[in-house]
């Protein structure tokens, strides 16, 4: 069943509010910021969307910044979908049921900032269903192309960010055997933990969630793609395969009508010879949020009771 979006004024002023909010365009470039997702499996590094999505990336540092990523799990893991986390922190105890985990505290919902498509590899926000307007400190991890489902679903769900290193741990993560349990832990990725001992209700602790035992910025030079610690042209590969497929007149340099090495080139050299930081294009959005804002689909977190 579909509802109409009532925010108190009309479709079209929200989607104008939301670009004005937003303060980029379709070209607009943005210096990158990368943050490492430190896991039990391994490192995910994420390259965020300040500009595209200011709201909601200024949402995730906040939470991030204040320490309520510390330890925190992935609840939920859907392979070939997404894998979620962001709401439970686990505390050093053991528990039958890791519903009793303590949550995230949840800070004011973020105003939703759809647009940017659901492609495999990036991060967007989870909320409520039937609320568009409802995300607060849930994230996901996109594993495969969901742009036909979550780019309109629930008024579209919110991407702010790309993994530009450690995919493979996302997928290491999508592998790990899940369990039924109760609350939002429907599918639970368990490590080191057995079919006879869920039976069994036998408690999980560290060795088997995981978790991300640290979130942080990366401290890296400007335009270091490669997270080498000197900007120079290997960076180029990083950069190409990361952002280089984008039209944006912004990505040429050189003004040559290609977007190539030697427009990165241009860029880090002008770059560093200024002492400004290295910039690099962010997906489009300003197309796609007017009509993102007026839609309403289904979402939310399934829920069902663990197996007695």
């Amino acid at each position: 069943m579909l509802s109409s979006l009532t925010l108190g004024r009309s479709p079209l002023a929200v989607a104008l509010l939301a670009v004005a909010l937003l303060g980029t365009t379709a070209t607009g470039v943005a210096t990158a910021a990368i943050v490492r997702f430190e896991s039990v499996l391994g490192n995910i590094d994420v390259r965020l969307y300040q500009t595209a999505t200011p709201l909601t990336t200024q949402n995730f540092l906040g939470y991030m910044n204040r320490g309520d990523y510390v330890n925190t799990a992935i609840h939920r893991s859907v392979p070939g979908f997404i894998v979620q986390g962001g709401g439970y922190r686990y505390n050093g105890t053991a528990q039958v049921e890791p519903e009793n985990y303590p949550k995230v505290p949840q800070q004011a919902p973020v105003l939703n900032e759809p647009g940017i498509s659901n492609l495999r590899g990036t991060i967007a926000m989870a909320k409520l269903g039937g609320d568009p307007n409802s995300a607060t400190n849930q994230w996901f991890f996109n594993l495969g192309d969901n742009s036909a489902n979550l780019n309109n679903q629930n008024g579209g769900f919110t991407v702010f960010g790309r993994v530009v290193s450690g995919m493979n741990v996302v997928d290491a993560i999508a592998a790990v055997p899940r369990f039924g349990f109760q609350g939002a832990w429907t599918d639970a990725p368990m490590r080191n933990y057995t079919s006879a001992e869920y039976n069994a209700y036998t408690p999980v602790d560290g060795d088997n969630l995981v978790y991300f035992t640290s979130i942080h910025t990366l401290n890296l030079p400007a335009g270091d793609y490669n997270f080498d610690g000197v900007v120079n042209n290997l960076d180029y590969t990083v950069w190409k395969n990361s952002y280089g497929s984008t039209t944006a007149a912004a990505a040429d340099g050189n003004g040559d009508g290609k977007i190539n090495a030697a427009d990165f080139t241009v860029w880090r050299d002008s770059m560093q010879a200024s002492g400004q930081a290295v910039t690099i294009p962010e997906p489009s959005t300003a197309a796609a949020l007017a009509l993102a804002l007026i839609g309403v689909g289904l979402g939310g977190r399934r829920q069902r009771g663990r197996r007695r």
